[in-house]
């Protein structure tokens, strides 16, 4: 496992639980639709990207990593719905299911090939979309409720260029190894 792979999971890990805490505690404040939205996002990139991780660690194993992978995205959707209503839940966990098998596939498919590069793309990509739909939710609720909220991203597109550089800088500088390489 890399420093890239760890930061990777770690930034998703933190940008996850910062899009669960928020609709659950200004719940009252997302609506029906963008709570839909945010559960529907949140499940299918983090299965998505745990699917693609896993499918290139226990490659030749689909059955396994999609197994796995279909929990952590029913279970990121679950998480995150639940605070919203019965719709938002029911759509991210079918999100979540989805994103899961598609990420397994497509980490047993190229993990002989490319397996860190599709690890480091895949990572920049969900992080990004996690980011946006973190910025979304977090002007969502700025704006129904009227009043100051805690932001984590003040300006959004400037974390977005800096998460990129941060990627490319690990990639291009070669990974850290620190014990499981393929």
């Amino acid at each position: 496992m890399t420093i890239g792979l760890l930061f990777i999971i770690g930034l998703c890990s933190l940008q996850t639980t910062a899009i669960i805490f928020y609709v659950a505690f200004y719940r009252q404040w997302v609506t029906t639709m963008y709570g839909m939205m945010i559960a529907m996002a949140a499940g299918m990139a983090v299965g998505f990207l745990g699917g693609t991780i896993l499918g290139v660690f226990l490659h030749g194993n689909l059955f396994a990593s999609t197994v796995y992978a279909i929990l952590i995205g029913l279970t990121i959707g679950f998480i995150t719905g639940i605070p919203v209503g019965l719709p938002a839940l029911i759509d991210g966990m079918l999100s979540g299911m989805m994103g899961g098998m598609m990420g397994a596939m497509l980490g047993d498919m190229v993990a002989m090939s490319r397996p860190d590069e599709i690890m480091t793309i895949m990572g920049l990509i969900v992080t990004m979309i996690l980011l946006l739909v973190l910025y979304t939710t977090e002007d969502i609720i700025r704006k129904q409720s009227g009043q100051a909220i805690f932001s984590f991203l003040r300006y959004p597109f400037f974390t977005l260029i800096l998460i990129a550089v941060l990627y490319f800088g690990l990639h291009y500088f070669q990974f850290v190894p620190f014990g499981i390489s393929h």
